[in-house]
């Protein structure tokens, strides 16, 4: 139910907004988190938008990030997020859940993802953690 509300209340705040979600916030929208609510919504932007809670992240061009509509906004794909997750190299729960969930509902694997060769010794010690996140 918090996934849910979480997901409405962004749909409220960037409604009107052009953005894509980002990070921890996709994160959060795509289901690849156990939920949370987090105090500032990340978001990729063109040029500064005027919504106060959010951390903007200024690219030259939203044609360089894979994105796609869900439920009302635009957000980065799953690859997507978790290339960016780990390229941020955050908050390490986050990462780990994320993949952790990526990798049970894929059928324990990670063959659907595209990491990038700059990322993947960042990506194997996350999927390391993430292939026995749920046994513990």
């Amino acid at each position: 139910m918090t996934v849910f509300t979480y997901n409405k209340y962004l749909r409220q705040l960037l409604g009107q907004c052009e953005c894509i979600l980002a990070r921890d916030t996709a994160a959060d929208y795509l289901g690849l988190t156990n939920g949370g609510q987090r105090n500032t919504v990340q978001i990729y932007v063109k040029k500064k938008q005027d919504v106060e809670g959010t951390e903007q992240i200024i690219v030259g061009s939203f044609e360089q990030i894979e994105y796609e509509m869900r439920c009302g906004l635009l957000c980065t794909t799953i690859n997507q997020t978790i290339v960016d997750l780990l390229e941020q190299d955050g908050d390490e729960q986050i990462i780990t859940e994320s993949l952790a969930n990526y990798y049970e509902e894929s059928g324990n694997t990670f063959k659907g993802l595209a990491i990038p060769g700059y990322l993947k010794e960042r990506f194997e010690k996350y999927s390391s953690w993430a292939k026995v996140y749920y046994e513990e």
